[in-house]
């Protein structure tokens, strides 16, 4: 990654938009960035960080402190980074999360955060979008960018001071080490997975072994576990299983002959004593049907009466019961009938009562719309006065803020007054003080600028009360100021009365030469009262007639005077069409009563004609001997199931007869308690047989299961060990062996490079005094190494930490390694270019020589592509390097210079 141009843009001390060019530094070689304390010169790398990857350069300050203190409110804060990579131009401009103030009004506005990337015809936005693509482009994030390209101060030594596992996340980008981690993931995956797998097999084995049932449990039952179980106990539990069952099966066979040979038996007892209770059960029955049928001939005689008495009724009712019937249909309608016409008589009534209410309620209606109109001709009346309030209030509102502004204007012109006769007054004395200055100047037999005299009797004297002419300047300044004041206060006064006058022109009344507001708002308070009453009093008179009218309360608010006298008008039609109509429905009611009573008449004569034919004087005499035809439905039916039972019982007598004969009934209780012993060890056999049989088929279900276990047990143990070794290899796990990860140790021969390279610098610029090494051993058995640092002493011979280093010596030993890093990165490049380095500061705590060692070292690189940057303070570095980018800060906030 090379910077192109760098736009800051209300950024840190930047108050408005600033451009770098790096194209005018050349495309290799070293800059320095140099200025005063506090310019902003951290700024410069805060503002490429930030860009690239949304953070700033170093770990103490805050993104949302990028604002700049000396921006206008209307100035956007962005910083535009334009850079190449791999012959890509890429542009990517980000802003910071920041509050301004609100360009009307007090408080503030905030902005969020955001980003966009352009490259040729792409444009990518969303800041989680722009993070992705920028770090899929460059190969490394943030946290990698600071230890490999842009060393800030501050964090200047964490590329020296980094953890063994930052360096791995570091290297695995750099040099796409990831597929060796990937390799070892897998592997601990498969060596869990088949842990898991072993495990649950295993268990699986010692489970379905201890579900086997024993007649005595053997002892490897009780010694093994999942943890512990091996083939030699597998191959014993089968041996004594199979015995197990061998046992089972002819301890089942032995109990199986002696349950049937005992179930015969049973079957037999039980079949004897089913005969024998069948037997007694018909007996008991051929006695009871035999007394059935001595009972039913007893009842044949009353039996034959009933059937005569029931022949003789079906005629008498056959012949009278259709005419009754009819007598009872006529008495029936002509009953419905009167209650009829009785109750739409009173319907009658209640139609004329309420037609004579509707004639009164009609000149209700005509007074009600009266009292309404007027109502409403008051409303307007009221929305009228109220309008005409509110535009006077409007006005007396004009005239308090025009008081206020007068009264403003007059103590403003009384300061000017005072400020100006001031300045006259000083202005007078200051033309007049001149002739003393010059007089200071005149000198005996010298010619006066003035008269030309050469004699000076009475000079004039210079006063101590006289103003300056810068006094003087500024008070005329503060005179003029005041002077505008006061014509801004007078055209405010001019508007407002240009105000008043226009809405003045609004009110009738404002016509008059001499209006009084006051009076006229008094007016209008008046009629506003009398025209409430008026309405208080045509409101309730309204309510009183509607509520005699409807008997419910007006919403006068609502109400419609049309729609309520066509709803009246339609009420009151309705009301007479219902009159009229039950009027006319009355006659033909009493016609169809008249017609009825008629046929009722000659129905009963029909009906007693019958009856008497029969030999019955009057109806009395005919209902009392002649039964209903419920209760001869009934003896119909005591008839009918009489014959019913002689036929059941004639039939069924035969059929017992038959299986009775030559037979005896026998007691059957001891027979029954003699089956009960039997079943009793029947059940207690079969129990112990299903038992067995339990046992046996759990015992044959375990054999099967642990068979068909055991073989995938067995193989998986096998292939278990190969990928437990390749894990514990892969992931530094092996006992007795250095820890250190497959990654770690495939990236430690990149290291072991990078190390060699900064060697290369670091002794030249320590003379020869230090070497970093690959630190070997861990302090701890439990440690794993790889990628830690040591130094080698060359005075002394002694290894020592990296962090033992004083801090010019760290300095140059974490340059050197940033220098080795992007040598062998250019080596071997797994999609990671480092075109450009940044230093913040460091060269600070450098001796003389040291220093130029340094910027030797640094120096042999521009041969290749490399673009270098450095801040520093040091003198001598701005008199050694030509190309600067030079900040300057001022009260206004600060700008750059470029020197090349």
């Amino acid at each position: 990654m090379k910077p192109l141009k760098l736009t800051m843009c209300a950024f840190g001390p930047y108050k408005s938009k600033v451009e770098i060019d790096f194209e005018k530094l050349g495309k290799n070689g070293i800059f320095l960035v140099t200025g005063d304390t506090g310019a902003g010169k951290t700024t410069i790398f805060d503002a490429i960080s930030f860009s690239l990857f949304g953070e700033v350069s170093g770990s103490n300050r805050q993104i949302t402190s990028l604002r700049s203190d000396f921006s206008e409110s209307s100035e956007d804060t962005f910083a535009e980074l334009e850079f190449e990579h791999k012959g890509v131009k890429y542009k990517i401009r980000r802003t910071p999360p920041y509050e301004r103030p609100k360009a009307r009004g007090e408080g503030v506005t905030k902005n969020i955060a955001d980003a966009s990337l352009e490259y040729n015809d792409t444009i990518i936005t969303k800041i989680k979008a722009v993070d992705e693509k920028i770090e899929e482009i460059l190969g490394i994030n943030s946290k990698q960018f600071k230890q490999i390209a842009m060393l800030a101060q501050g964090e200047f030594l964490k590329i020296l001071f980094a953890e063994s596992k930052d360096r791995t996340d570091v290297f695995r980008k750099i040099f796409e080490t990831d597929i060796y981690n990937i390799i070892t993931k897998r592997l601990v995956e498969k060596q869990k997975e088949y842990k898991d797998n072993l495990k649950e097999l295993k268990n699986t084995f010692v489970t379905n072994s201890l579900n086997i049932i024993w007649n005595e449990k053997p002892e490897v039952i009780d010694r093994i576990s999942s943890k512990d179980l091996n083939k030699l106990d597998i191959e014993e539990i089968f041996e004594l299983l199979e015995k197990e069952i061998e046992a089972n099966k002819e301890q089942y066979n032995i109990l199986s002959e002696e349950y049937e040979n005992k179930e015969k038996e049973t079957r037999k007892k039980e079949e004897q004593i089913k005969k024998q209770i069948e037997i007694n059960t018909n007996i008991d029955k051929y006695e009871k049907l035999i007394f059935q049928k001595e009972e039913l001939l007893k009842k044949s005689d009353y039996i034959e009466n009933q059937k005569s008495f029931v022949e003789k009724n079906q005629k008498i009712l056959a012949v009278v019961l259709p005419k009754e019937e009819k007598v009872n249909e006529l008495k029936l309608e002509l009953d419905k009938l009167n209650i009829e016409t009785e109750n739409l008589r009173k319907n009658i009534e209640k139609g004329k009562e309420k037609e004579q209410q509707n004639k009164e309620k009609e000149n209700k209606v005509i007074k009600l719309k009266s009292q309404f109109t007027e109502y409403r001709k008051i409303e307007e009346k009221y929305n009228e006065v109220k309008l005409q309030k509110i535009k006077a209030e409007k006005i007396n509102e004009v005239l308090r803020e025009k008081e206020l502004v007068v009264e403003s204007f007059n103590k403003i012109s009384e300061q000017y007054k005072e400020m100006n006769l001031k300045y006259v007054e000083a202005e007078d004395l200051f033309f007049k003080e001149q002739a003393g200055i010059l007089s200071e100047k005149l000198k005996d037999n010298e010619p006066c600028p003035v008269c030309g005299s050469l004699e000076h009797p009475h000079k004039a004297e210079k006063s101590d009360k006289v103003l300056s002419k810068e006094m003087l300047d500024k008070l005329k300044k503060d005179c003029e100021k005041k002077l505008a004041e006061k014509n801004s206060i007078k055209n405010e006064i001019t508007g407002l009365n240009s105000k008043y006058e226009t809405m003045l022109k609004d009110i009738d009344e404002g016509r008059e030469s001499n209006f009084d507001l006051k009076k006229y708002l008094e007016l209008l308070d008046k009629n506003i009262s009398e025209i409430i009453k008026k309405t208080k009093s045509l409101s309730d008179a309204c309510q009183k007639i509607y509520l005699e009218i409807c008997d419910k309360k007006i919403n006068l608010e609502k109400f419609d005077f049309d729609e309520f006298k066509l709803d009246f008008e339609k009420s009151v039609a309705k009301d007479k069409e219902e009159l009229i109509k039950n009027m006319a429905l009355i006659k033909e009611l009493e016609n169809q009563k008249s017609n009825k009573e008629k046929q009722f008449v000659l129905a009963n004569k029909e009906y007693e004609k019958a009856y008497k034919k029969l030999g019955f004087d009057t109806v009395e005499e005919y209902k009392e001997n002649v039964c209903t035809e419920i209760e001869l439905k009934k003896k119909v039916k005591e008839i009918d199931d009489y014959n019913k039972c002689i036929i059941e019982n004639k039939t069924i007598l035969a059929e017992l007869e038959k299986k009775i004969k030559d037979k005896q009934k026998q007691d059957i209780n001891e027979d029954k308690k003699s089956l009960e012993e039997l079943e009793k060890i029947l059940s207690l056999n079969k129990k112990e047989i299903m038992n067995l049989k339990g046992i046996a088929d759990n015992n044959k279900r375990m054999s099967t299961s642990l068979k068909n276990t055991s073989k995938e047990l067995l193989e998986k143990i096998d292939e278990f060990v190969i990928y437990d070794e390749l894990a514990r290899t892969a992931s530094g796990m092996l006992s007795g062996k250095r820890r250190i990860e497959f990654e770690q140790y495939v990236q430690s021969a990149y290291f072991d490079m990078i190390i060699q390279e900064a060697n290369k610098r670091l002794t030249k610029m320590t003379d020869n005094r230090y070497l970093l090494i690959r630190k070997e051993n861990a302090e701890k058995a439990s440690d794993r190494i790889g990628l830690d640092l040591e130094v080698i002493d060359n005075y002394n011979g002694k290894k020592r930490d990296v962090k033992s280093l004083s801090g010019g010596e760290a300095f140059k030993a974490a340059l050197s390694l940033a220098l080795g890093l992007s040598d062998i990165i250019q080596s071997y490049s797994g999609g990671v270019v480092i075109d450009t380095l940044f230093i913040d500061e460091g060269f600070g705590s450098l001796d003389a020589e040291s220093r130029e060692q340094a910027i030797s070292t640094l120096a042999s690189l521009v041969d290749g592509n490399k673009l270098i940057g450095i801040i520093s303070h040091v003198t001598e570095l701005k008199d050694r390097l030509d190309k600067k980018i030079v900040v300057n800060k001022s009260t206004t906030g600060s700008f750059v210079e470029i020197e090349y």
